[in-house]
């Protein structure tokens, strides 16, 4: 289905309607991926990770495309940039990682939006797509997702990309240098709800 996948391959999905696409990790991006994530720093901090040291230098960038491509290959993962189609950058990302197959075929559903391309329905469109692509390509039964309480702007993006809000973990990841809790999102593929 997938075919052979090369390091350089661009790999693309529509997503229709937009002004933007999904566009698989590629060390093409490099400089834009960059520049997008160095200019919304403090943006994203609250809502992610620490950021190490050397987060945004080119070797780091080309060990994780070099795994998002293998993992994209195996169907096990999927790390994928929103384009504008005019601008030609990278105005955010969405990942689909932790896929576990046998009984349980889902996976974790992540993402990020530069600040000024945001609030404008884009992320909750990519969410969609994404969710499409991992039911019918991947064939994934579940996808899974969180957000830190006050990330209201997260939660509608899955509300609103039909998702339902399942639970409450406490403490469950360590965003921004502290153990955060989260509220829980899940959807399943419509026809394994029958």
């Amino acid at each position: 289905m997938l075919g052979r996948l090369f390091s350089d391959d661009v790999i693309e999905l529509e997503v229709e309607g937009a002004d933007f696409l999904l566009r698989l990790a590629s060390r093409g991006d490099y400089l834009n991926w960059r520049r997008a994530r160095a200019d919304n720093h403090a943006f994203l901090q609250p809502y992610e990770p620490v950021w190490a040291e050397d987060a945004l230098d080119e070797d780091r960038y080309r060990m994780m495309v070099r795994d998002a491509r293998r993992a994209f290959r195996y169907q096990s993962g999927a790390v994928m940039f929103l384009i504008h189609k005019d601008e030609g950058e990278v105005i955010g990302g969405i990942n689909l990682s932790n896929v576990r197959r046998r009984v349980a075929q889902m996976g974790t559903l992540g993402y990020w939006m530069s600040e000024r391309w945001g609030g404008q329905g884009r992320m909750t469109r990519a969410v969609e797509r994404m969710v499409r692509f991992a039911f019918y390509d991947f064939n994934l039964h579940r996808i899974e997702a969180g957000c830190i309480p006050d990330n209201e702007a997260s939660a509608r993006v899955l509300l609103n990309a039909g998702f339902r809000e399942e639970g409450y973990a406490e403490k469950y990841l360590r965003i921004n240098g502290a153990w955060q809790d989260h509220r829980l999102f899940g959807i399943t593929r419509p026809e394994d709800d029958l």
